[in-house]
């Protein structure tokens, strides 16, 4: 009986199937990491490996990717009023524009796992890229010769998507004012003081009307609750120990939280301190890798700082302390540079000498936005974040505009947290002065050829 002998085709065949099957295993796995073909970008990093929550079906196209960014994304151009929205790319008279840059899909700019050729804000293209639809802007424009298309997204000047804050009529209306405006001051929260309206013949709750067990209860713990806004607006011990429970993951205490804080949780979840407990994202995902902790940050961290982020990472529960949640709680996790200059600079001055309208970590990256008549603190502390310009609805409470956009125009001046002016004034508004001149001598000379 002859022995069998492998040939050279059967090591490979053998090598095929060893590699299908290893494949194959790790297509049903829950850890993807095998199928990473880049590095993510600075804001996809924490849920790399929520695949299905881009790539929805292996075999869809351009579109079922598009959906997926709208699907996290399509808010906020919405309350952007994007410039460049996708409907200007799908008219016809437009058509020719997309020869060159194909502006109907996110990822035509933003190309996702290509480390290499990816820049601020995820643009995986060059940095002169409005070149391609707007070449003969100089001609157009003569106040635009001589610049640059590499400095088009510079600070103050444009951006592709959010320009509220960057239009001539808004400039116009915001040219001249001073560095500080004399009645600056923070947007007065509101919370309480409307759930009590609403709820007029509410009693806050006492020390003796606990509902928690006894035995699982501390003097310190109760005492504290009793003088808590839960207590003022009646949420007892089992609002949130039902059953008694009081050990909770991350993701039961932002649900648990969620249930009268809906419109937080959302923000919340919209960051990066909470996106990877989303709604949005696949719930076996979320199970699977719970919150982020600061370790897994992209940007420099307290050493000491550790344990899953969620609610109650910068809320006591018990206490409610809103002072140490501005400052102290943000300071105990962040230690990049700009963070560490803080109590270095004129803001921590406000907020020493009152907390309560002075400048805190929170009052710019968790601002106070007006809605109607309500006030609400924007969890998402991403949202003003990138382009720097979406922070000035902020600075614009206590400064005026040409000096805010001065100072996020400066990079060593952010970097050092604003400790001092702006070193220079910016451009855009020398631009808007001689745009107001030329109107202003335009009308004069129409008069008087009448």
């Amino acid at each position: 009986m002859k022995s069998y002998q492998f040939k050279f085709w059967h090591y490979g065949l053998l090598l095929t199937l060893i590699v299908g099957a290893y494949a194959s295993y790790n297509l049903t796995a829950d850890d993807k990491s095998l199928f990473i073909t880049g590095e993510p970008t600075h804001g996809h990093h924490q849920i790399e490996l929520a695949c299905t929550s881009c790539h929805t079906d292996g075999f869809a196209g351009e579109e079922s990717i598009q959906q997926s960014c709208l699907n996290c994304h399509a808010e906020e151009l919405e309350l952007a009023d994007d410039s460049h929205p996708r409907k200007k790319f799908l008219d016809p008279r437009n058509a020719q524009l997309l020869e060159t840059l194909d502006a109907r899909q996110c990822i035509s700019c933003h190309t996702e796992h290509k480390q290499q050729i990816t820049r601020e804000m995820g643009v995986s293209l060059a940095g002169d890229f409005c070149f391609h639809c707007h070449s003969e802007i100089a001609e157009e424009r003569s106040s635009h010769q001589g610049m640059g298309f590499e400095t088009c997204a510079s600070a103050g000047c444009h951006n592709y998507h959010d320009n509220g804050t960057l239009y001539e009529d808004f400039l116009i209306a915001h040219v001249g004012q001073p560095d500080l405006l004399e009645d600056a001051k923070l947007p007065a929260r509101t919370a309480m003081q409307s759930w009590l309206q609403e709820h007029p013949n509410s009693k806050p709750l006492k020390l003796q009307q606990a509902d928690i067990h006894e035995e699982t209860a501390t003097a310190e713990i109760a005492a504290a609750w009793a003088q808590s806004p839960h207590a003022q607006a009646e949420v007892n011990c089992s609002s949130c120990h039902a059953d008694g429970q009081m050990q909770f993951t991350s993701a039961e205490v932002v649900e648990q939280c969620a249930s009268c804080h809906s419109d937080q949780r959302e923000s919340f979840t919209q960051g990066k301190h909470g996106m990877r407990l989303s709604s949005k994202l696949p719930q076996e995902f979320v199970q699977q890798v719970g919150a982020m902790t600061p370790n897994q940050a992209w940007i420099p961290m307290q050493s000491d700082a550790s344990g899953e982020l969620s609610c109650t990472s910068c809320h006591s529960p018990h206490d409610v302390d809103l002072q140490f949640a501005a400052v102290e709680a943000c300071l105990s996790c962040h230690s990049d540079e700009h963070s560490l200059a803080y109590k270095e600079s004129p803001h921590f001055d406000t907020w020493q000498a009152n907390s309560d309208n002075g400048v805190s970590c929170a009052s710019c990256h968790l601002p106070r936005e007006t809605h109607g008549e309500q006030v609400v603190v924007n969890h998402n502390q991403n949202h003003n974040l990138r382009p720097n310009e979406k922070m000035l609805p902020v600075c614009l409470n206590c400064h005026g505009a040409e000096f805010s956009l001065a100072a996020l125009a400066d990079k060593k001046l952010i970097s050092q947290n604003f400790k001092h002016k702006p070193a220079d004034k910016h451009e855009t508004f020398d631009l808007i002065r001689d745009r107001i001149a030329r109107i202003s001598n335009s009308k004069k000379n129409e008069t008087k050829s009448q």
